[in-house]
C-alpha cells in the first residue's frame, strides 16, 4: 500500500493542505519544496500548471490556497482524525447499497473511499456500519465524486452474502494494520536520531501513508476485520502526526507549523 509522493504537484498539493486554508507565500512554498529537491522554477511551474487545472486558487498576487473542490477531498481525508467514532455497532445483515448505471470512474473512486466494493455487474455494497445517517454519506459522497444521480439504500439481501467478503481481502487488511502499527513504533523511536531534513522527508511519507490507510480504511466490523488492530493503528498514527508537528514547527519556515500530508494515492480523476 505504500506509494511515495514524490511527484511537485502533490508536494505542493500537500503543503498547502497542511496550511488548513490559510494562503501561502510562493516563497514560502519554494523553500519548503526545496527540502524536496524541487527547484524554485519547478515550483512555480507546477504552481501555474495547478492553477490552470482549478486545482489552486491566487487570491493575491504571490499567494496561493487550495480551490473550494480540492479542499472538500482535504475535509474528507482528516476525517481519519476521528478514528472509530466513524462506526457504530453493526446489526449482522444490513448492507448499503448503490446502484451504478454507467461506468464513472469518480463515482468509483468516491464508492471505494467509503468502503464500497463491487459485489455484482453495477451494484456497489459495504456493511451498513457507519455512524452518519443516509443523507448526510449520500452528501460526503457526492463531494468527493459521486454521481448526484446514484441513491443509496439500506436494506437486507436476498441470498448468501459469503462470497462477498472476498472483495475487501480482509486477511490482508489486517496484516497492513499490523504493518503500519510496527513501522510507525519503529521510526517514531529513531525519528529524534535522525537528521533534521531526513526526519522530516521520513514523517512525511510514512505519516502521510498511514493517514492514507484510514481515511480510506473501509470500516468493517467484526469479525469481518481486527477492529483491536484498527484502532491501535490509529492511536498510533494519531501519536505519530503529534511528533511529526512538533518536527515541522521547528523547522525554518515558521509558516508551516503543521506536518504536511499526502494526499490519497490515486484521487479522483
Amino acid at each position: 500500500m505504500s506509494r511515495a509522493r514524490t511527484r511537485p504537484g502533490d508536494v505542493i498539493l500537500d503543503l498547502l493542505r497542511s496550511a488548513r486554508g490559510r494562503r501561502q507565500s510562493a516563497s514560502s512554498l519554494i523553500h519548503s519544496a526545496a527540502l524536496f529537491g524541487f527547484s524554485e522554477n519547478t515550483v512555480r511551474v507546477t504552481l501555474s500548471r495547478l492553477m490552470a487545472r482549478g486545482r489552486i486558487e491566487s487570491p493575491r498576487r504571490g499567494e496561493y490556497r487550495l480551490s473550494p473542490g480540492t479542499d472538500a477531498l482535504n475535509d474528507f481525508v482528516e476525517r481519519w482524525r476521528l478514528g472509530e467514532d466513524r462506526v457504530r455497532p453493526w446489526q449482522p445483515g444490513r448492507w448499503l447499497f448503490v446502484h451504478l448505471t454507467d461506468a464513472d470512474e469518480r463515482s468509483a473512486w468516491a464508492l471505494d473511499a467509503l468502503g464500497f466494493r463491487c459485489v455484482l455487474p453495477g451494484l456497489h455494497a459495504r456493511p451498513d456500519n457507519l455512524a452518519l445517517d443516509g443523507d448526510t454519506l449520500h452528501r460526503l459522497a457526492t463531494r468527493i465524486g459521486l454521481s448526484g444521480r446514484a441513491r443509496l439504500i439500506a436494506g437486507e439481501p436476498f441470498g448468501d452474502t459469503a462470497a462477498w467478503l472476498d472483495a475487501w481481502a480482509p486477511e490482508a487488511l489486517n496484516r497492513d494494520y499490523r504493518d503500519g502499527l510496527a513501522r510507525l513504533s519503529a521510526s517514531s523511536a529513531r525519528l529524534d536520531g535522525l537528521p533534521a531534513g531526513e526526519a522530516k522527508l521520513e514523517c512525511f511519507r510514512l505519516g502521510g501513508e498511514m493517514i492514507h490507510r484510514l481515511a480510506k480504511d473501509p470500516l468493517l466490523p467484526e469479525p469481518f476485520a481486527d477492529v483491536a488492530a484498527r484502532r491501535a493503528l490509529w492511536r498510533a498514527t494519531v501519536d505519530y502526526d503529534r511528533q511529526g508537528k512538533e518536527l515541522w514547527a521547528r523547522a525554518s519556515h515558521a509558516e508551516l507549523n503543521r506536518m504536511p500530508h499526502p494526499r490519497l494515492a490515486a484521487t479522483p480523476p
